[in-house]
């Protein structure tokens, strides 16, 4: 029982920002999110310098994730929390090193939980380890 509450403090500031509809806080300060908001959905991301179309992102709202089956997994984290990215597909291969991932965290009552995509749009490795630093700026703990 009292782990129970221990999660639901630790849980608080996550399942806050997803309810009122904002990003989640950054840790390094000087970043900061371009947010886009929809009826059902926040919509925010990061561009890397010097890009329009390439950096990372996260999508909260009703969306479903199923990875394609040839899609390579790889082991990583968007803040604390551990994720499992796979390879995104992208118009005429454009961004070859694009991931995605769908990030579980679990909610205030026994079963339920907060469901937020997250991708990544990177057209060399360089932006792909780029984007995977600011993903673990996320304040998701």
């Amino acid at each position: 029982m009292k782990w129970m509450a221990a999660a639901a403090l630790m849980l608080a500031p996550v399942l806050a920002w997803a309810q009122t509809g904002t990003c989640p806080a950054l840790k390094n300060p000087d970043m900061k999110w371009n947010q886009r908001q929809g009826d059902n959905y926040t919509l925010c991301y990061i561009e890397l310098p010097g890009s329009v179309s390439t950096g990372f992102g996260i999508y909260v709202g009703h969306r479903t994730f199923k990875p394609d089956k040839k899609a390579k997994a790889e082991k990583g984290a968007v803040g604390t929390q551990q994720v499992q990215w796979y390879t995104k597909a992208t118009p005429g291969n454009a961004r070859p090193y694009s991931r995605e991932a769908m990030i579980v965290i679990p909610g205030d009552k026994p079963k339920s939980k907060l469901k937020v995509y997250a991708w990544i749009d990177a057209a060399t490795a360089e932006q792909l380890s780029q984007a995977t630093a600011i993903a673990k700026q996320v304040a998701l703990n």
